[in-house]
């Protein structure tokens, strides 16, 4: 039998094929040589010694037989080239054809030597062939008038004889190909499961490098801008503490709830939470108070306009209008010299737009890429974030932060 029929199996899927189908092929192996060796003892056995050239060709030809499947099926059972098969078939069936004409009982070898071809051509042919090979064989044996002188009987046990033979091969590369599927369905599986392990570890790398740019945005959002304006109050304070040291003490009390609030929104940020000036109040009155304590801290006449229905924002898209309105307020601080900023927030019935626009010097090119300007990029990282949009213009002698971030409906 055809260790592999039709299917050539190569890499990882090869095991698997040979670990089902050895057990058949080593039974047929052993079925095979042993009936060919049973045969050869037969006929030593009740001739010798008196063996004639009958005995001896039948010898001859069992000999044949048996070489041919032993080089066919188990010194090279791979990798064989394809007119090998044309020699196994055809030498073997002439082989059958002599033998049923010098003994028309070995006649039921020809569908014992011929059913292997059921395993390695379609069965659509191979048993067309197969019964073809077996009639000529029959015939070879028996001629037209003895076979037309045989009983159903015996027409039912030869056809049961044969059609066993051909089942055989049939069921035996079934069971190859079924296993030749499942290999390669177990070599997928594992490929997609190192594929969903490599998934998984992006994943988790890529939550990790998130985590950092989170944790980088808000430290800047809350710590940067608290120590900045620490810094524009000390600085202040100094300038006073020789010209005016009864202004310095309210500074100072200043200074030090903007340290505690500080400390505050650093655990918060750590701890994931929302903007800490929002808390549980509405984006609207947050906004307010922002323009109301930048306008109070570095005296730019900060205007505030937001539509009548600001609060509609979700907690999310809130903390990151919020940050943009921090930001770009932050900006005209550190960087613009304005004298006068507006806050705006519209909402149309496709997204929420908030623009901070001043009149100071405007943004200097590639400004997003520059290290004191970290805010500017991660302000666009938690735009597109949520799926919008981010742009820093400078036109008319008029600096605008834009932050279009869409409704979900």
């Amino acid at each position: 039998m055809n260790q592999n029929p039709g299917i050539q199996p190569s890499g990882p899927r090869a095991p698997a094929v040979k670990r089902t189908a050895n057990p058949f092929l080593v039974w047929f192996h052993v079925l095979t040589v042993g009936t060919l060796v049973w045969c050869l003892g037969s006929i030593l056995y009740w001739n010798w010694p008196r063996l004639g050239h009958r005995e001896l060709t039948l010898i001859a030809l069992l000999l044949i037989q048996a070489g041919l499947y032993v080089k066919r099926f188990i010194l090279t059972p791979l990798e064989l080239a394809p007119w090998w098969w044309i020699i196994y078939f055809a030498g073997g069936y002439l082989c059958c054809l002599l033998e049923s004409l010098l003994a028309p009982d070995y006649i039921w070898l020809a569908p014992f030597y011929l059913s292997p071809m059921c395993g390695v051509l379609p069965a659509r042919s191979a048993v067309p062939l197969t019964l073809a090979g077996v009639a000529g064989a029959e015939l070879a044996a028996y001629g037209w008038t003895q076979l037309a002188q045989r009983s159903p009987g015996e027409w039912a046990f030869h056809a049961s004889i044969t059609l066993q033979w051909i089942l055989l091969p049939v069921f035996v590369r079934r069971i190859i190909t079924t296993s030749e599927q499942r290999a390669v369905l177990i070599v997928e599986l594992e490929a997609a499961k190192r594929q969903l392990e490599l998934a998984r570890d992006r994943d988790v790398e890529l939550a990790t490098l998130r985590e950092r740019e989170r944790l980088a945005r808000d430290l800047h959002d809350n710590l940067g801008h608290s120590l900045v304006t620490l810094t524009v109050q000390l600085e202040a304070a100094q300038r006073l503490l020789a010209a005016d040291p009864a202004r310095v003490s309210p500074m100072l009390l200043e200074m030090q709830k903007l340290t505690r609030r500080s400390t505050e929104d650093l655990r918060r940020s750590l701890a994931n939470l929302r903007a800490p000036e929002l808390g549980q109040g509405s984006l609207a009155d947050a906004l307010r108070a922002l323009c109301a304590a930048a306008n109070q801290r570095f005296g730019v006449a900060v205007e505030c306009r937001l539509a009548e229905n600001a609060d509609a924002a979700p907690a999310a898209v809130a903390e990151v209008l919020w940050r943009v309105a921090q930001e770009g307020l932050t900006n005209v601080e550190k960087h613009a010299g304005a004298r006068r900023a507006r806050v705006e927030l519209e909402l149309t019935a496709k997204e929420f737009v908030l623009r901070v626009t001043d009149d100071g010097a405007g943004l200097p090119v590639g400004a997003e890429e520059k290290p004191g300007h970290y805010g500017l990029r991660g302000l666009r990282e938690r735009v597109e974030g949520l799926g919008g949009a981010f742009t820093a213009t400078a036109a008319n002698h008029e600096t605008t932060i834009t932050a279009r971030v869409p409704r979900l409906t």
